[in-house]
């Protein structure tokens, strides 16, 4: 089914299973945004688990496989568990009639998993939006925090086409007398909706500035040295920081700074500004940038890396890039292509696989689309739409030129990427 935003239908399944979200032992976090809620809940679970704090962490889309969104200490549930209580909850769906879609499912598998591992703490990444959401079905009494990292356009199908009226609904996961964090990049405006909304509902409302100064309970921001590229990671890194101190002030007082700086030291988000050697076949290895960037916030976080550092040669001059590209339906092309090519860039356009496990509606852009709406921008753009041929494109290309790879435009790309890469090792 494709996304179907209400509550209705999980609350109901919830009930039938014995609500897990309120009968598990746990505390939760609940993080809503547009760029960065995955970076931040991987910083947290990190951080809780360098602290000897048992955690769950649940987020999507999946890297490899449906299991890998749900997490025990950094661990992915094994596939063969993660089927079986899968199974119980999709039987127990049908059983009653209830007709939940695929994410409302996963949440539910989530709650299940948390309750039964009996983790202290469960980290919620929001799916879409943030009101009505699966997972805001989390209620005050079960939550430490919530956290909104930086909102921009995306989704406007689903959720309105102005940003004020998107950063209304993810910050329908506020909840009363429940402290919450904001990234302070934000602009003004959702900045003020903020702090209009939590003053409705008694609660704290801290902003999380990327400066590197900003002070913590246990050290200033610039003493955690993340191994995650990109400057606007300290807006993340921020953000979950003043999360931990929520935490520790909730009365997981074991949390320490020595420890806090290992568990951001030790974050990994694979694809994010990710540059290592991928293997295409098992003799062949090209060297890559690898960046989920699939909106035009996050590109333009993307272009601030590439113009900053990555397009530069040893002597420091600028080069030219060998893109690979490939685009989920319904994004903003242009406003994306124009801040990422340059007229001898090569961009190649392919896609990648369609029905996506556990998310069948999620199809890419025909590259046939995406050369169309780059018409003007590169001088040099081909189509490959098998992923394969892409690669091996941008392998002779590289081979030939020197030029750096940069493959981006979807989290679903990213993961075919690393499907192949693990498949060739």
């Amino acid at each position: 089914m494709p996304i179907d935003l209400g509550l209705s239908r999980i609350v109901k399944l919830l009930k039938v299973l014995g609500n897990p979200d309120l009968t598990g032992n746990f505390k939760a976090i609940h993080i809503a945004g547009t760029n960065g809620k995955g970076s931040i809940c991987t910083y947290l679970s990190h951080i809780l688990s360098e602290n000897h704090i048992s955690n769950g962490r649940f987020t999507s889309p999946h890297l490899l496989v449906r299991s890998d969104s749900i997490q025990i200490d950094n661990v992915p549930i094994d596939p063969e568990s993660f089927s079986s209580y899968e199974t119980r909850i999709i039987n127990k769906d049908k059983e009653f009639s209830i007709g939940c879609t695929e994410f409302e499912l996963l949440t539910c598998v989530a709650f299940e998993i948390f309750k039964e591992k009996k983790v202290q703490v469960a980290i919620f990444e929001v799916g879409v939006g943030g009101r009505l959401d699966a997972t805001n079905v989390l209620q005050p009494q079960k939550l430490m925090c919530t956290g909104i990292a930086k909102i921009g356009l995306d989704h406007q199908n689903l959720l309105g086409n102005t940003i004020e009226v998107i950063a209304t609904q993810k910050l329908g996961i506020l909840k009363e007398k429940v402290p919450c964090v904001i990234d302070a990049s934000n602009q003004v405006s959702i900045l003020e909706l903020a702090h209009q909304r939590a003053a409705e509902l008694h609660s704290p409302l801290f902003e999380a500035s990327s400066n590197l100064d900003t002070q913590f309970g246990f050290g200033k921001l610039g003493e955690f040295k993340t191994p995650i590229r990109g400057s606007y990671q300290y807006c993340n890194l921020s953000v979950a920081l003043k999360i931990v101190e929520v935490v520790k002030n909730s009365g997981f007082h074991q949390i320490s700074k020595e420890a806090v700086q290992r568990g951001v030291s030790n974050t990994k988000w694979p694809g994010r500004l990710d540059e290592f050697d991928l293997r295409i076949t098992a003799t062949q290895s090209i060297p890559v940038l690898l960046d989920g960037a699939h909106n035009p916030q996050a590109v333009t976080e993307l272009v601030k890396y590439l113009d900053g550092s990555y397009r530069h040669s040893q002597s420091n001059q600028s080069e030219d890039l060998i893109y690979v590209m490939a685009i989920k339906k319904d994004k903003s092309l242009q406003s994306m292509f124009r801040q990422l090519f340059r007229p001898h860039d090569t961009v190649i356009f392919t896609q990648f696989k369609g029905g996506v496990e556990g998310m069948p509606w999620v199809y890419p852009t025909t590259p046939e689309l995406l050369e169309k709406e780059a018409t003007g921008l590169s001088q040099d753009m081909r189509v490959r739409p098998l992923l394969e041929d892409a690669l091996k494109e941008a392998y002779e290309t590289h081979k030939k030129t020197g030029n750096k790879v940069v493959i981006c435009g979807s989290l679903y790309l990213v993961s075919d990427i690393l499907r192949l890469h693990t498949a060739n090792q």
